[in-house]
């Protein structure tokens, strides 16, 4: 945002996208997502700087560790836990809850 914080979409994104992988990586089927409920407890600093003779752009920020896993599984039925908190003293900024439901359907290998 214009403070340099995380947004809360961001946010919300990345706890929807590490909760998807981890019950995949846990089941190896394609999923639905039936409820997803992200709480926000503080936020994280992120500052993205370019500057203009140079061809990068630094992100100075904070560093962040997320830690996902499966808490339920009710047969068709998952639940994963994802909580984002801030590297160093564990401060928790947010936890997301995301329940998917399983089908029959598994990746398939191409033969290309």
């Amino acid at each position: 945002d214009v403070d340099g914080n995380w947004s809360l979409g961001a946010l919300a994104s990345l706890v929807y996208i590490i909760g998807l992988v981890t019950i995949y990586s846990f089941a190896n089927r394609v999923t639905s997502t039936v409820d997803l409920n992200v709480s926000y407890y503080s936020t994280a600093t992120i500052q993205v700087k370019s500057f203009l003779f140079t061809c990068g752009v630094f992100l100075l920020g904070e560093h962040v560790e997320i830690e996902s896993k499966v808490s339920a599984n009710r047969g068709k039925l998952m639940h994963a836990v994802v909580e984002v908190g801030r590297k160093g003293n564990g401060e928790v900024i947010a936890i997301g809850k995301i329940w998917m439901a399983l089908n029959k359907l598994t990746p398939q290998v191409s033969n290309l």
